[in-house]
């Protein structure tokens, strides 16, 4: 009975040494970092336009709609000014005013 409790702490010390030992996991991530953008007039999903405005340095961006042909507006802050801007069917972001 006095043996479990040394034996149980050896143990422990054993793994994490050896969990310690074992390289990084380096595998190709599934998620990528922002969707794509799509193709040329297919339409941009919302999480899409809002990570590539985000990507194009806006920041604070709300009001983002969706227009017919796909593409989507929406107001952001870029530098501490508000701006409007506009995100084509490809992921391209320009400020619009």
């Amino acid at each position: 009975m006095k043996l479990i409790l040394p034996i149980a702490a050896t143990l422990i010390a054993v793994a994490s040494i050896a969990a310690a030992q074992m390289p990084p996991i380096t595998g190709v991530s599934t998620t990528p970092a922002a969707p794509p953008a799509g193709t040329p007039g297919s339409a941009q999903t919302a999480t899409s336009a809002r990570t590539q405005t985000e990507a194009s340095g806006y920041t604070s961006i709300r009001d983002l709609k969706r227009k017919d042909d796909g593409s989507g507006q929406a107001t952001a802050t870029r530098n501490d000014v508000e701006v409007a801007v506009s995100v084509d069917t490809t992921g391209i972001v320009t400020q619009t005013r």
